[in-house]
């Protein structure tokens, strides 16, 4: 059976939650039935890094015109491509999501928008330019794919995107038959971007008023300026119970979680979507701490619908303390979330079923 051809397009630079997504996808997902044929979008913002506005704005529109391009060379090189899975994160990108879209249509392409962000309902509910722009767009392609169920409900709700609109998670190689070690839940640690809105700073505040065998590793890169805040706020704790370790490659960070018995993610980052360190975590049956932002709430609901983590309200140093002093007072009760937890990521984040559902709507989008 010849593969049938798929354009995939996605950020080929970077080292962004989507582009680490894609990496693997374009690594794994191949096979017999399908050939993934990359067109790699954000470069020149994926080299800029954090700038203004309008810097923004024209490295988006001068990727834009890049991609056009590799697509429109795509399809007059083959004439067997029979679908175009488009990823996005929303926002001024939606622009590039309509034009790339479109495009594809014209020539006859089904086509898949994949949203890697949290924030949908917000941004469809918007009545500016951006709101008007990402309703005409979900509205012109075949499939919408989002990460969470609140997206879904409300993308479902209009009428004009009923039935085309599919939870589609991230996915994560899970070692069989893990056995859940009982834990003392005082090893804490972040994993991640350090900036202020992923909650840093309230974790930080939050261990200072634990218990002394309360400790924290705090894994990732950020600026001096951060760095410098989480110092004055952990004060004479720093290198002692509180720990900057900085950033780490990928295999030294999954250790560094197989080491910990909880991961906090006390998250209020606008464009969250399904936290890599999180999957991790729940891989190895490790304690999650984390707020009900984006898809973490799907994913620290366990199989049987009672919690597989400790969800917290953004911005608060007391449910972050007070979740941690709940694991440690009540240590077995956190083990069964913690089992429960390595179960649900076992069942429906496991690599070889999500891309069973990404091939099963494959097929669908190709046919229908």
């Amino acid at each position: 059976m010849t593969a049938k051809r798929v354009l995939f397009v996605a950020p080929g630079y970077g080292n962004g939650g989507i582009r680490s997504w894609a990496k693997k996808m374009l690594q794994t997902f191949s096979n017999e039935e399908y050939e993934l044929l990359h067109i790699g979008v954000a470069y020149r913002r994926a080299m800029r890094g954090d700038c203004g506005i309008v810097r923004r704005i024209v490295d988006g529109l001068l990727d834009l015109v890049d991609s056009r391009k590799a697509i429109k060379a795509a399809l007059k090189q083959y004439d067997d491509i029979v679908l175009a899975h488009i990823t996005t994160s929303g926002s001024l990108g939606t622009f590039s999501d309509y034009v790339l879209g479109w495009l594809c249509k014209r020539n006859g392409i089904k086509t898949i928008m994949h949203c890697h962000y949290g924030c949908i309902p917000k941004d469809y509910a918007k009545r500016g330019l951006l709101g008007m722009l990402l309703r005409k767009t979900m509205r012109m392609y075949d499939q919408i794919w989002v990460l969470d169920s609140k997206s879904y409900k409300t993308l479902d709700a209009d009428p004009r995107l009923k039935g085309k609109v599919y939870i589609t998670p991230n996915s994560i190689q899970v070692n069989q038959g893990l056995e859940i070690a009982p834990k003392r839940y005082e090893k804490i640690a972040f994993v991640g971007n350090l900036i202020p809105t992923k909650g840093i700073y309230e974790l930080v505040e939050a261990v200072k008023q634990c218990s002394e065998n309360t400790t924290l590793t705090i894994v990732g890169p950020s600026d001096k300026a951060v760095i410098n805040d989480i110092k004055q706020i952990a004060g004479e704790l720093i290198d002692k119970r509180i720990k900057l370790i900085g950033s780490l490659p990928n295999e030294q960070a999954v250790e560094m979680i197989k080491s910990m018995d909880v991961i906090a993610l006390p998250t209020y980052y606008p464009s969250e979507a399904f936290p890599i360190s999180i999957l991790e975590a729940m891989s190895y049956g490790k304690m999650v701490i984390s707020t009900p932002r984006a898809a973490i709430k799907d994913m620290l609901t366990a199989v049987d619908g009672t919690e597989c983590g400790y969800l917290v309200r953004e911005r608060s140093i007391e449910d972050i303390v007070e979740a941690i002093k709940w694991c440690q007072q009540n240590k077995e009760m956190a083990d069964e979330r913690c089992a429960k937890a390595y179960e649900k990521v076992n069942n429906c984040y496991r690599t070889d079923i999500v891309y069973d559902l990404y091939r099963s709507l494959y097929r669908k989008a190709i046919m229908d």
